[in-house]
């Protein structure tokens, strides 16, 4: 567990140092509420995320990411994932996204398991000027060992221009 929080941790540091380099980049951070489901039951804890992404077009980009999903049924989630990113703009300021690609889920606790999976997201962004967002997001990362592990939160973005 301690192994896979470090490398996250290493890699939004390196992620984050290399961004300003690239074109089009952003870093971001959320806070918000995990949950899980498991045997018809849920429970609900607080969870953050770290991401870095890139704009390769108007419409699209990638996001490799990290989410602590909080601890819930005696364990805690964690995934890192690499997620294509479509965007549509619907107002001047105001963007509908969404998020597909491969997640690792790390559940560690009692039951400790790592599964790969697909992750699914979707959000709105509202641009405050060229460097500044925010965002409200739902993230779904698959089912691992019979838990199902989401994500709610708003977060705000920093984009390299």
């Amino acid at each position: 567990m301690k192994k896979f929080f470090i490398a996250a941790v290493i890699g939004a540091a390196s992620a984050t140092a290399m961004a300003a380099d690239v074109a089009d980049s952003y870093v971001s951070g959320s806070v918000g509420q995990g949950r899980y489901k498991f045997a018809g039951d849920s429970e609900t804890q607080m969870g953050f995320g770290a991401a870095f992404g890139q704009n390769v077009s108007e419409y699209g980009g990638y996001e490799l990411g990290y989410a602590n999903l909080g601890r819930a049924f005696g364990n805690t989630g964690h995934s890192i994932y690499f997620a294509g990113v479509a965007r549509y703009p619907i107002a001047d300021a105001l963007t509908v996204y969404g998020k597909l690609g491969p997640t690792v889920n790390h559940r560690s606790g009692d039951d400790s398991a790592t599964r790969v999976r697909l992750m699914l997201g979707a959000g709105l962004g509202y641009q405050f000027d060229k460097n500044w967002a925010a965002t409200l997001e739902y993230t779904h990362f698959g089912e691992t060992m019979d838990t199902t592990p989401s994500l709610w939160s708003v977060g705000v973005r920093y984009y390299f221009k």
